[in-house]
């Protein structure tokens, strides 16, 4: 690697650090340059100012998450196996980086137009093949009637609050770091059972 591209790489580091400890309104240039261990002028002479570093940052935290999901979502699987890898998805995704949900969640609310060009500019939509996959389910009555949409964001909020609300979930539960922690992995068991039996289709007698 040129000694270049690992200056950069250190920049880039050191502004996910502050940036997901801080914000974009709190983090500062002079943080980010101390903590890749490197002057203010190197640090503008590879990202000009904050908005850019930021948006690099924003950008790679959002498509750590959404290209994998929506790829998940168009595999050629069963429901059942669908719902068992999105939970393991978001939890091995947040437990290597578990700060990245409430930095991005966060910065979305801030920068609402940012986030749409995003979105836009990556052509992010939900797959036609998932939505035909539930309402086929449906159909066959093998799941409740409930709309694609409300499916997802089901599983999607049983995985994420916790780690949105970590704080608070350790001191309502007494948690110490390790007993968090073994709160989410039992969730990670937990969830697709919850999810599957909450859709399960039962006939009305």
């Amino acid at each position: 690697m040129s000694v270049e591209k690992e200056t950069e790489e250190k920049i880039f580091e050191a502004a996910r650090t502050v940036f997901q400890k801080s914000g974009f309104e709190g983090a500062r240039m002079q943080e980010i340059a101390d903590t890749a261990n490197i002057n203010k002028s190197m640090l503008h002479y590879y990202y000009r100012n904050k908005d850019n570093l930021f948006f690099e940052v924003f950008k790679a935290g959002v498509k750590k998450i959404v290209p994998q999901l929506l790829a998940i979502l168009d595999k050629d699987i069963d429901l059942k196996t669908k719902i068992g890898e999105i939970v393991e998805f978001y939890y091995l995704t947040f437990k290597e980086d578990p700060q990245l949900p409430a930095f991005i969640i966060y910065e979305m609310n801030q920068n609402t137009t940012r986030f749409k060009s995003f979105v836009k500019d990556h052509g992010i939509v939900l797959p036609q093949s998932y939505i035909d996959q539930v309402n086929t389910a449906i159909q066959a009555k093998l799941i409740k009637n409930i709309p694609p949409k409300q499916l997802l964001m089901n599983i999607v909020s049983l995985c994420l609050m916790p780690i949105v609300a970590k704080n608070m979930v350790q001191m309502l539960f007494q948690f110490d770091d390790d007993n968090f922690q073994n709160f989410l992995n039992e969730r990670r068991q937990i969830i697709p059972e919850f999810i599957l039996t909450g859709i399960e289709y039962k006939e009305v007698k």
